[in-house]
């Protein structure tokens, strides 16, 4: 059974998706891809709902800083992530991402209309996953250079497992 799912909806140029359960490597990409593809197809804004969120990986939160930071490179909006509870919060401030996202703890719930569920059918295969894991813990640590102590073994363990070499190491 799936623990977690996000459901996206759009109004005019504001995309919403709406994380339900678990914000985890599980289903980070789906996001990512619905911003792309969304993004090309005219959005402007992007709300983060977290309200129905009971936790974030670092994998997670990895690709929300990949997508703010690629949103404010390309002029578009800030990233707005709305009703996070306290834990979820912490874990934002903690690694960093309260300085490109906008966070509003509690803002009006956004609507249940129109919402519809990622599309899963894409089924990724590991390396997909390992690539998108050791992105998002890059973003991270671009972010904020104190992550790269957090994340150390992380990076060296999925470069090693894509086969990319280090040149620090």
């Amino acid at each position: 059974m799936e623990d977690s799912s996000i459901l996206v909806g759009q109004e005019g140029q504001t995309g919403t998706a709406r994380v339900i359960g678990k914000g985890s490597f599980k289903n980070a990409r789906h996001l990512a891809k619905y911003v792309e593809k969304a993004s090309k197809a005219g959005m402007r804004d992007l709300v983060i709902d977290l309200q129905d969120c009971i936790h974030m990986d670092s994998t997670f939160m990895g690709v929300m800083a990949g997508l703010a930071a690629g949103r404010r490179k390309e002029t578009l909006s800030t990233t707005r992530v709305i009703n996070t509870n306290a834990r979820n919060l912490e874990l934002l401030q903690t690694l960093g991402l309260d300085r490109i996202l906008s966070i509003e703890a509690n803002a009006p719930a956004s609507s249940s209309g129109d919402f519809k569920p990622l599309d899963h059918a894409d089924t990724e295969d590991k390396q997909e996953v390992a690539q998108t894991m050791l992105q998002a813990h890059q973003n991270l640590v671009d972010l904020d250079s104190q992550n790269a102590a957090k994340f150390q073994d992380v990076l060296v363990y999925l470069k090693d497992k894509l086969g990319i070499s280090d040149p620090a190491r």
